[in-house]
């Protein structure tokens, strides 16, 4: 046995061994942000993704550098935003993990699915780095028709039955707010009722101390205007931030484009604020950002992609060029397929996360990140 321990101990390392001792020790964080390390740049050398996209500054983990609120979605299907949200728990508000659904049963009741992925050790994890981050889940309405919507407004009975099965699920697990996910699923219709729904929930959740948020669509083409200035006045008594889906631009237009333009991202903002007496309450709303990217290719494929695949595309491609899109404020690369295919790549990058983490601290509102999983750890030098 002594033989075999210690032959075992001498055999040098495979090449496979080699490659992951190295990318440990590259994983490991550094003393200087991006910032001082100069990566914040408009014509980023590809090297300089490959070989620093996970060093973050130790020195930055426990400091918010950005001036304002900020929430960070975490879905239980990409399990990096669970260690994103301990690692960097001291710069967020607010953090929305993505595992609840309202659900209407046969029996003309609700219900709330989702319960086993609430993860309490991971909670209280991030509570114990950030005790003043609020834990606030998004909520889903499911499976929800017009039928329901009319059906559930029309007694108060069911109203509040609805209202009750919320507010004891979300106090009984000891939550601090709910994001609420019900406009975009009824496009605009039925405003009045939406409305009823969002104020009940509200105010019953409001008696136990528990904040409600709501997630609401872009207003400025390509997409039509269902959630307006007056949505917003009418609902701003009731709810305490408004997250914006300044993101998917290019599902809107059917092109291949910036995935969430920040010229149009800010039209959106703008709109909401017209209303005279909506100015004042610009910090309730949240501006949302993609920390996903899109590879569109020629040939009309268009695939959502995550950190981990850009570094590996931008590693393997090389692309001698990133170009700057003034107005959208994003960066993109082209590489070319075996054969025909030309690829054209949409990613955020430092200098992209840089102008909008500006743009928000000058317009005093605050950011939301779908989702925190998906991007690069050292983003999180600039928040």
């Amino acid at each position: 046995w002594y033989q075999r321990r210690v032959r075992a101990t001498l055999e040098p390392l495979s090449k496979e061994d080699k490659k992951k001792k190295k990318e440990k020790k590259d994983d490991k964080p550094v003393l200087l942000s991006v910032v001082e390390r100069g990566l914040v740049k408009a014509e980023p050398p590809w090297s300089d993704i490959t070989n620093n996209h996970n060093k973050y500054s130790r020195n930055h983990v426990d400091k918010k550098m950005f001036n304002g609120e900020l929430l960070g979605f975490v879905t239980p299907w990409n399990s990096h935003g669970y260690d994103v949200a301990k690692t960097f728990g001291a710069k967020f508000n607010y953090i929305t993990p993505v595992w609840l659904q309202l659900v209407p049963t046969s029996q003309g009741t609700f219900k709330i699915e989702g319960g086993h992925d609430i993860d309490a050790g991971w909670i209280r994890d991030v509570r114990a780095n950030n005790t003043d981050v609020k834990m606030a889940p998004r909520l889903i309405f499911e499976q929800w028709s017009m039928q329901h919507l009319v059906q559930v407004t029309s007694s108060d009975g069911e109203l509040q039955h609805m209202v009750q099965t919320v507010v004891e699920f979300f106090s009984g697990e000891g939550f601090d707010g709910v994001v609420l996910e019900i406009w975009r699923q009824f496009q605009g219709r039925e405003k009045s009722r939406l409305h009823a729904v969002i104020k009940a929930i509200s105010e019953g959740l409001l008696d136990k101390g528990i904040s409600a948020m709501l997630v609401i669509p872009p207003g400025v083409k390509p997409f039509p205007e269902i959630f307006d200035k007056l949505d917003f006045q009418i609902l701003q008594p009731f709810v305490e931030r408004f997250i914006m889906m300044t993101y998917d631009h290019h599902q809107g237009t059917g092109r291949a484009g910036p995935v969430g333009p920040m010229d149009w991202g800010l039209r959106n903002i703008l709109l909401i604020m017209e209303h005279a007496d909506n100015d004042k309450y610009r910090y309730k709303l949240l501006y949302g950002l993609n920390f996903y990217g899109v590879d569109f290719s020629s040939l009309g494929h268009v695939e959502p992609i995550l950190g981990k695949r850009y570094v590996e595309l931008v590693k393997s491609s090389k692309p001698s060029q990133f170009i700057w899109h003034l107005k959208a404020s994003e960066h993109s690369f082209e590489y070319r397929e075996p054969g025909t295919a030309i690829h054209s790549v949409f990613y955020p990058t430092l200098r992209s996360l840089q102008k909008r983490v500006e743009a928000a601290e000058k317009f005093k509102i605050g950011l939301a990140i779908w989702e925190i999983g998906q991007g690069l750890d050292y983003f999180y030098d600039l928040l």
